[in-house]
């Protein structure tokens, strides 16, 4: 009740040689003018993106700067006035047993849907579309349309991003269930910060090639 008003549903259309398809997921408003997180994965090539928020209001959107690697992006919702914002949390300050809720827009049909479940683990290694990201592992169930949605601690704190989850079965036939990821606050809102102030990320990155060496090779 205390969050609710802080998550909304994004749709998304995309326009490509194919044809005209839609996505859906989730976001929270970080601002009262508008500025919303979601996973870049959600608005990736989107050439419509409507922003709904629990009371029904809807707007369109744009994407202000994301970092894929991170799969991280920030939006504006246009013309926005006195939404209700997220309060962020510490995803530090975490530890395996705190209980946590996921709300979301599962399916992209059961907006303002609300899961709960525990920390399951920290610092998990889990790669979505080809970049790895530390991740926090939960219970709370996550599905289709959650992505980009809060993760919230019992204060009512954003603590995480949901991010992605397990599904299907292992190589042994064992079915997978209850294995979510979100990714940590603290990670991210210095990225966060950056996407509002420049619309990028700041800092360098350090490109590393590793091949096999002989010693002849080596002495070169």
């Amino acid at each position: 009740a205390k969050c609710v008003d802080s998550v909304v549903a994004i749709t998304v259309e995309v326009v490509s040689s194919q044809g005209t398809g839609h996505s859906s997921g989730s976001g929270f408003i970080i601002s009262e003018d508008g500025y919303i997180i979601s996973n870049y994965h959600v608005v990736e090539d989107g050439t419509v993106i409507t922003i709904t928020t629990h009371s029904g209001d809807e707007y369109t959107a744009k994407v202000i700067g994301y970092d894929d690697t991170n799969d991280l992006a920030l939006l504006k919702a246009a013309d926005a006035t006195g939404l209700k914002k997220a309060t962020l949390g510490s995803s530090d300050a975490l530890i395996v047993g705190d209980q946590v809720v996921a709300i979301g827009n599962p399916l992209g049909e059961l907006s303002a849907t609300l899961t709960v479940g525990y920390v399951s683990g920290k610092d998990r290694t889990v790669t979505t579309t080809g970049a790895i990201i530390n991740m926090i592992q939960t219970d709370a169930a996550i599905n289709s349309g959650n992505s980009g949605g809060p993760l919230f601690n019992m204060y009512g704190e954003v603590v995480g991003i949901t991010t992605a989850k397990y599904s299907g079965t292992t190589g042994s036939g064992a079915s997978i269930e209850g294995i979510g990821f979100a990714i940590p606050i603290d990670d991210v809102e210095p990225l966060i910060n950056d996407l509002i102030d420049y619309g990028y990320v700041t800092g360098a990155y350090m490109a590393v090639t590793v091949q096999d060496m002989d010693s002849a090779s080596a002495e070169m």
